[in-house]
């Protein structure tokens, strides 16, 4: 009977789960206030830490009874789907944001710290740099820029496995598109076990979201940077924090623009239907990156809720194959199943050199 600790840290919060082999004890949602979260991001490991020991206090689990860690992984370099023991390179990386800024660097951070106290291993899984891109996926109209794989892709594995035991086979035997529908969206050809191809579900690429651009005409994104006289940092927090439905509606609540539609309102459903339109455009093109051998079509994450946007994309999408809905998304399930088989010898620890 293994415990495995599992710490998925974002921007304003930080999920902190403990599980039993695969039947989780209990999960803890820590709400940090902006004076928290202002502060630079190494600067929040002490606070974080102690929210994360004071709830396993209160669960009445000891650190000491803790097998393994595992940690949502952060912006890292680009590495392949799997499992991967957090190492001293690993942590370094993370740790001086070497590949980019994101709250998500503080799990892998305070997992390590962890388990080095506890003389323990730590573990990502499945991390947002995941790249698994065919060479034909990479190439641009512009020597010298190459697109790049970074999405939802702890999620998306996930519903992937989790459809291909329900019918009996293996994630490595088929093709699946995946759909992680949230506060951004990102659209991938799932062959054979491996994201061929994937939009950029960070910075301007696929269907706008709740939040973010998504592909926007080259001219027009270049003179609205030069007008706005934008840093490229400001510019890539304006694409990917407050663009999307809250650019139009001043919310990324997605709930609220159903209800403005419901009441009328032209521009809300005109959005809206925008939205599931381009969503299902993603779709439509990675049925041609798998040659149309696509045995189903996956929507998940938390906009899979709405039946509204479930019905619409189906209705563009369904002639391609049958669709199949997880709602909402199970991360913390997602990154203990990767640290358990792991330890249960089904799957080979990876290398992050």
């Amino acid at each position: 009977m293994k415990k495995i600790l599992v710490l998925n840290l974002g921007s304003t919060s930080s999920k902190v789960s403990v599980f039993t082999n695969y039947d989780m004890l209990f999960e803890d949602v820590i709400r940090h206030n902006i004076e928290q979260t202002n502060l630079p991001l190494i600067d929040q490991v002490p606070i974080r830490l102690e929210s994360i020991k004071k709830s396993l206090e209160q669960h009445q689990i000891s650190l000491q009874a803790i097998d393994a860690i595992a940690c949502r992984g952060g912006v890292l370099k680009p590495v392949e789907g799997g499992t991967y023991l957090i190492n001293d390179m690993m942590y370094l990386d993370l740790k001086t944001f070497k590949y980019g800024f994101h709250a998500s660097n503080l799990s892998g951070v305070i997992g390590y710290e962890l388990s080095q106290e506890l003389s323990i291993h730590s573990y990502i899984v499945d991390p947002v740099v995941v790249d698994e891109l065919i060479p034909d996926a990479r190439i641009t109209g512009i020597k010298g820029i190459e697109r790049r794989s970074i999405f939802h892709a702890l999620n998306h594995k996930s519903v992937a496995k989790q459809y291909a035991s329900e019918i009996g086979k293996k994630y490595e035997d088929i093709n699946v598109i995946v759909a992680h529908l949230g506060g951004g969206i990102s659209v991938g050809a799932h062959r054979k076990g491996r994201v061929i191809d994937v939009n950029d579900g960070l910075l301007g690429e696929g269907p706008f979201s709740p939040e973010r651009a998504g592909s926007i005409p080259n001219d027009a994104l270049i003179k609205w940077v030069i007008d706005h006289d934008f840093t490229v940092i400001e510019a890539n927090n304006e694409l990917s924090k407050h663009s999307g439905l809250l650019s139009y509606f001043g919310t990324n609540d997605f709930i609220k623009v159903e209800e403005m539609m419901a009441n009328g309102d032209e521009t809300a459903k005109l959005v809206l239907d925008a939205m599931c339109y381009q969503i299902s455009k993603s779709i439509g093109s990675c049925a041609v990156v798998l040659e149309g051998q696509v045995d189903q079509i996956i929507l998940t994450g938390g906009l899979s809720y709405s039946k509204y946007l479930i019905n619409k994309v189906k209705r563009y999408v369904s002639w391609l194959q049958n669709v199949t809905i997880y709602e909402g998304e199970k991360e913390m399930h997602a990154l203990n199943v990767g640290v358990m088989d792991l330890l249960h010898g089904k799957i080979s620890t990876k290398s992050y050199e």
